[in-house]
Formats: structure tokens, C-alpha cells, sequence
């Protein structure tokens, strides 16, 4: 991304006890502009060269041959300070936005490596509910990041389609026989279930019918086998409709299932390695010297578990895709559960278990009108929100908000498409700009408020760069003079669009995309200040009287909506043009 850095670290590698990259890595900008435009801290070297910093840091400035777009080398106590010639950098950094887009012309860390990301998997013949939100926009940020990183990503839907509660579904429709697995809706799936769910409360022996249905369709009864793959059909159809209300694909839907035929051989090893001991006709790891509860692999009826699958899992992922990093992106409540996956792998000998990580997430929670208090519903009770209407009821919302500025929008302008953009997009980025770990409380009002820290606050930000663009006139030219850049909310600018490189390594790292969707809020408010300063003034407008100082602005205003534009797609969301 910017070759001057990497010139400056080339030529301070000649003098010191580290390689070309880490160097480059230490380059920060000062607190202070006064201080210069990049710093080193010599305090990693001392005792290695046998010196104080503050020496370390004289010699350096001193002995080394400056980049020439460094005009001064000085030591300032233990830091060796680069006073650069500032138009130099604004191009550097600025031309290589506008020509390919910072996501792409940025430095690829991940290069040859692999990501394997889970997300969403939710169980079928039940609807998507606003618990499975999180899962699913977290998955697939961190999929846009690690491939901005140059990782290649797999993403993977392991949907739930395998267990008991098929068991119960399955008992439910030959109980009942209100209507065909052929004629049935997802609504009619969950309403079949709850209602044998309530029944079986006040009638224990429906669990043993229960358990007898999902032994028969593990022995390949064909009827059982008929209605479970007609749920799944049926369940598959409704949640790519509802993924693609918010943009979110997948490279592979692998279901449970597909892990069956895994799982007898699985588990004949893992007792051949006395890993696996029968307990009271059941299956189990034991992890008494991992502090961990004992793992089921099977149960008493001989049925297997989601746990037996999820090493079943484990194990194809690892000799189909070599990853460098497995990541499940599943809520706060399974750590055990990855826990006991990780320890029972290594176990097994496999030295890549570690590579196996839980992106845990906090709860989604509405707050109660009548109560004011925050809660989530239960699938089992059919008190679950609905993510589909969570996410109508968005749009509609949105669609009230754009209506207030109709009259603005050019004619052609499709309005359904813009609350479409509005309404998930605020949805979405209330999520994100979370740290994952929290809960999140949906509040609509703040949701949608376009001047908040909100999605919409940054969508407009994006369309308000778009008319600046469109009202210049003439397209924005790379040759326009930089060193007409000279106010200190300028050199801001530029400096916090260098800085999104450092971002999206650093939600990476952290899987954790919050930090993008903050670092948009920051580049916007800092634009915002910026544009504000020709109201007052007119010589600091964007579209000021100057020409050459004005294309050298509108260059900066490209480079800040390319980088806004590559922000929100990298946390799933579009960047309406007009708003």
C-alpha cells in the first residue's frame, strides 16, 4: 500500500538486529504532527546492539541513506522521527485508493494460507429466527476480511439436520397426520413441533416414541428417511431466501448428515487409542486430565451425537483444505463444547487442533415494551422473533425515513432498493459495531437514526461523497497537485485512510469486525469536520474557487469514498449512491 514505508524500513533494516517486515510494522505516526510523519521506537533493539535506546536512536539518525521522499532524519530521546515531503505520500496513498480500491492494492499476509469459516448452520424444519443474525453477518464479515487479508476462504453452512428433535418432528407428523411432509411449510414444521414439545410435557412416554423415530431413520427406514429429506428441502428454500435479503452465500452447505458414514470408523479408532470407553451402554471421551466434563460420542440407543459429527467434521475439513485456521462462529453457550472438541483432537495426535478456534458472540435481544426489560425467545415454546420480520421491519422503517427526504431524490431513484440498502444495512451495522463478545439490544429509533453512530450515519456518508463528486463536474484526476493539501484536517484524512490497512489486520487477528465498523465511524465524523470548515470559511471548501486546489480535494474525496465503499462490503453491507 505505501512504498514509502516500505522504503524507509528497507533502509533501517541495513543497520538493525530484524528483518525487512517487522520494521515496517514499528513505523507509527507520532501523537503529534510537529513530532514527523513516522516514528521508531528504539527500544526493541537494546539488547541487541548493547545500547540505550536514545543511542540507538542518535546513530540511526545519523548513519542510515533516507528514502527521497524523506526530507529529514531526526533522534528525538529513544525514537528516531521522519519528517516526510508530505505530497509524496498523499499520492502514494491516494492514488493507489482511487486506482484499485484499498482492499486490493493493500499488502495480501494471507497468501497461500486457508480459512475455514462456520457460520450460521442453523437446524432445519425451523425458521430462521433473529438469534441466528449474529452467526450469520459475523460469519461472513469475517470471511470479506480474511480475504482482504489474501486468505482463501471457505465458508460453510453445517446445518443442523440430524438428531432427536428430527425424531420428534418425524413422531409428530405420524401422530398427528394433519398434513403431508410434501404439502408442509417451515411454519407448519415448527408448529407440529411445538405442539408435540407441549404435549410430551404432560405425556412422558412421547419422548420414548420420539427416540424410536429417530433410531428408525438412523437405520434407514425408508419412510423416516422420506419426510427427513423433505424437511430438509423445504427448510433449505426458505433460509437462502432469507440469506439473500442480506447478501450473505456460502461455498458449501455440508449438514450433519453428510458425516454419517464417518462416524462408526471414527469412533473404532478412538477406542483402539483408548480415547473412546464405554459408560452405562454409552460411548464417552474422557478429559479428566483436560478439567473438562467427559464428551458423549454415543448414546445408549447407539444413536450418535452432534459432537461425534463435529470431529467427523473436524477431521474432512483438515484433509480436504489443510487450513491454517478453523473457525466456528457459534454463541457464547458451546465453549465447553470446543473445548472438549479441541482436547479429544489432540488426543488423537492431530498437532493442527489448535488451529481449531470458537468465535464466541453474545446474545441478540429485543426489549420488552411492557417491562423495558431485554430478552430472546424460545424455539421450543415458538416464542422466537423471526428474522425475517426483524428484517421487514427494517426496511419499512427505513422506507418511513426516506420519505421525509423524497422530494431530493432524482425521479429514477428505486426506493424500494434504497430501503432495502437502508433498513438491512442498519441492521446489520448495529450488530458489528458491537464488540461480539456483548449482547446486543435492538433499538429501532437509534438503529436508523441517520446522524448517530449507526449504519445509515455511514451509508449517507458515503452517498454525501458521491454528490460532492457529481456536483464538481469533472471527474477526478490522479495528476492534480498534493502539496495543495495543507490543512491539518487534510493531513488527518489521509493519515486515518493509511491507517484502515492496520484495521483490517487487526480485525482479522482479532476476528473481530467491529473494529471496521468503528473505524468507518471515525473516517466519516473526521470527513464530516473537515467539509463543515467551508461553511464558515470559503477558501476551505472542497468545491472551492481555485481549480488546482479543488481537483487535489476531490482526490481526497474519492479516496475517502472508495475507502467507505470497501468498509461497509467488508462488513456485508452496499453503499447507496444517493440517499
Amino acid at each position: 500500500m505505501n512504498s514509502i514505508k516500505k522504503e524507509i524500513a528497507d533502509c533501517l533494516s541495513r543497520h538493525l538486529p530484524i528483518e525487512n517486515g517487522p520494521i515496517e510494522a514499528m513505523l507509527k505516526a507520532p501523537p503529534e504532527p510537529g513530532m514527523g510523519d513516522y516514528a521508531l521506537p528504539c527500544f526493541p533493539f537494546a539488547k541487541d546492539m548493547k545500547k540505550s535506546p536514545a543511542a540507538i536512536a542518535t546513530a540511526l539518525s545519523r548513519e542510515i541513506s533516507p528514502p527521497k521522499d524523506v526530507k529529514t532524519v531526526e533522534p528525538a530521546g529513544p525514537y528516531v522521527n521522519f519528517f516526510l515531503d508530505r505530497a509524496a505520500l498523499y499520492r502514494e496513498i491516494l492514488s493507489n485508493i482511487c486506482q484499485e480500491g484499498f482492499v486490493r492494492s493493500r499488502s495480501k499476509s494471507g497468501k497461500g494460507k486457508t480459512v475455514i469459516i462456520d457460520y450460521s448452520s442453523p437446524n432445519i424444519a425451523k425458521h430462521l429466527g433473529v438469534h441466528h443474525l449474529r452467526s450469520a453477518i459475523i460469519g461472513r464479515s469475517l470471511y470479506r476480511i480474511f480475504e482482504a487479508c489474501g486468505y482463501r476462504c471457505i465458508g460453510i453452512n453445517h446445518l443442523g439436520d440430524w438428531g432427536t428433535s428430527f425424531g420428534k418432528l418425524i413422531a409428530a407428523f405420524e401422530r398427528y397426520g394433519d398434513i403431508s411432509a410434501q404439502d408442509a411449510s417451515v411454519s407448519d414444521m415448527q408448529e407440529l413441533y411445538v405442539r408435540f414439545s407441549r404435549e410430551a410435557e404432560e405425556k412422558p412416554e412421547l419422548a420414548d416414541l420420539a427416540r424410536n423415530a429417530f433410531k428408525r431413520l438412523e437405520n434407514g427406514d425408508p419412510h423416516a428417511t422420506v419426510l427427513w429429506k423433505q424437511f430438509k428441502k423445504i427448510s433449505v428454500a426458505e433460509f437462502e431466501r432469507i440469506y439473500a435479503m442480506l447478501g450473505i452465500e456460502f461455498d458449501a452447505y455440508m449438514p450433519e448428515s453428510f458425516y454419517l458414514t464417518m462416524a462408526g470408523d471414527l469412533l473404532e479408532r478412538l477406542r483402539t487409542k483408548g480415547i473412546a470407553t464405554d459408560s452405562e451402554d454409552a460411548i464417552i471421551a474422557r478429559l479428566d486430565t483436560d478439567d473438562l466434563p467427559p464428551l458423549m460420542l454415543q448414546k445408549k440407543d447407539g444413536t450418535t451425537l452432534y459432537s461425534t459429527r463435529d470431529l467427523c467434521a473436524a477431521e474432512y475439513r483438515w484433509t480436504n483444505y489443510r487450513f491454517e485456521h478453523c473457525l466456528y462462529v457459534v454463541g457464547g453457550e458451546q465453549k465447553l463444547h470446543f473445548q472438549q472438541l479441541r482436547a479429544v483432537l489432540s488426543r488423537m495426535g492431530y498437532d493442527w487442533a489448535g488451529r481449531i478456534e470458537h468465535i464466541d458472540f453474545g446474545l441478540l435481544k429485543f426489549p420488552d415494551p411492557k417491562t423495558g426489560k431485554a430478552n430472546v425467545g424460545s424455539t421450543r415454546t415458538g416464542e422466537v422473533v423471526l428474522l425475517e420480520d426483524v428484517l421487514k421491519n427494517g426496511i419499512e422503517k427505513a422506507k418511513e425515513k426516506i420519505k421525509e427526504n423524497a422530494g431530493k431524490l432524482p425521479p429514477q431513484t428505486d426506493l424500494e432498493e434504497l430501503a432495502d440498502m437502508i433498513g438491512t444495512g442498519a441492521v446489520m451495522f448495529s450488530d458489528l459495531a458491537v464488540r461480539r463478545t456483548k449482547d446486543v439490544v435492538f433499538d429501532w429509533d437509534r438503529m436508523l437514526d441517520f446522524q448517530g453512530d449507526t449504519g445509515p450515519y455511514v451509508q449517507y456518508a458515503h452517498a454525501r461523497l458521491c454528490s460532492i463528486l457529481r456536483k464538481s463536474g469533472a471527474g477526478v484526476t490522479e495528476q492534480a497537485d498534493c502539496s495543495l493539501l495543507r490543512l491539518p484536517e487534510e493531513w488527518k484524512l489521509v493519515r486515518t485512510l493509511e491507517d484502515f490497512s492496520l484495521r483490517i489486520d487487526q480485525a482479522a487477528d482479532k476476528r473481530e469486525p467491529s473494529i471496521i465498523a468503528n473505524y468507518l465511524l471515525e473516517l466519516c465524523k473526521l470527513f464530516s469536520s473537515y467539509y463543515s470548515l467551508g461553511m464558515k470559511e470559503p477558501e476551505k471548501r472542497v468545491l472551492c474557487d481555485d481549480e488546482e486546489t479543488r481537483n487535489a480535494r476531490l482526490f481526497l474525496v474519492d479516496a475517502v469514498r472508495n475507502v467507505i465503499a470497501d468498509g461497509l462490503r467488508l462488513l456485508g453491507m452496499k453503499a447507496p449512491e444517493r440517499m
